[in-house]
Order: C-alpha cells, then structure tokens, then sequence
C-alpha cells in the first residue's frame, strides 16, 4: 500500500504528527501550502473565520507528483473552530479521492477532529473516509490502531 501523508501545519504541531507518521509508516510528505501567511494563531483565527463564512478555497502553492499512484491518504491539520482548516479543502478539491483510503488526523488543544471528518466525508467523493485521530502525542500503538494494524 502506497502512503501519503499531506497535511497543514502553521505552527509546527501538525508537521511533528505528520514527521513521526512518516517514520511509522514509511510513506511520502507532502506539505501544504498556500499564497497566505497566516501569522500567529489569533491572527490565523480571524482569517480562518472569513473563510469558512465566505466558503473561501484559498490558493494552494505546489502539487502532490503522482498522486494516483497512492492508496492511502493521511490528511493532517491544526482544527480551526471545530473545523478543518480551508486550505486543507482547498487541496482536496484539487484531486481526484475515488478509491483512496483517507485517514484524517488533526492537532488540536481542545476540539476532536469529529466535524472535520464529517466535512471530508463530503469532500473526498469516492473514497473510505476512516475515523479521524487526534494527534498532539503520536504513538506506535495508537496509529496502529487507527490504521488498522496496517502501518506500511
């Protein structure tokens, strides 16, 4: 099984989940990236909720190479207001998720990523769109546990 891990990270948490998934599961990063800086996090806040009431997509900066040729898709995230970040959407909609496996992850202080995972579920037309792991400490076992035993 082929793995991909993209996520979003603005202060680092989420790229620390994404790095210590890579090593379990020995699958390809890929960071993503938009035009916007987001600043600090109350900054990243308010920007965040002009986005999500304008249903704004913002641009995404780079390209995933190859990405039919993946399986499986581990998408990670800070949550914003209960929510999955719209840059992170803004991604999806850029690809094709028909017959993938997508295991949401996310770096949260407070929220589980519950109504994130409702959002891909919508998202990610065509795809199995696992239970969602909430990441703050990762550890072998409880990523074995949400892949199913199936981490490589």
């Amino acid at each position: 099984m082929k793995t991909l891990i993209a996520y979003y990270s603005r202060g680092g948490a989420t790229r620390k989940a994404a790095e210590k998934l890579q090593t379990i599961t020995n699958g390809d990063l890929f960071e993503v990236k938009g035009e916007k800086n987001y600043g600090n996090y109350f900054t990243a806040l308010g920007i965040a909720r002009k986005e999500f009431a304008e249903n704004e997509l913002p641009k995404v900066t780079g390209k995933v190479d190859n990405f039919d040729s993946y399986n499986r898709i581990l998408i990670g995230f800070p949550i914003w207001y209960s929510k999955c970040p719209q840059l992170v959407m803004s991604f999806i909609s850029q690809h094709d998720f028909s017959g993938k496996e997508v295991y949401p992850f996310c770096t949260s202080g407070m929220s589980g990523p519950e109504q994130a995972v409702e959002q891909l579920k919508s998202a990610c037309v065509g795809a199995i769109v696992h239970t969602g792991l909430r990441l703050n400490k990762c550890d072998e076992e409880k990523v074995g546990k949400w892949l199913g035993g199936n981490q490589t």
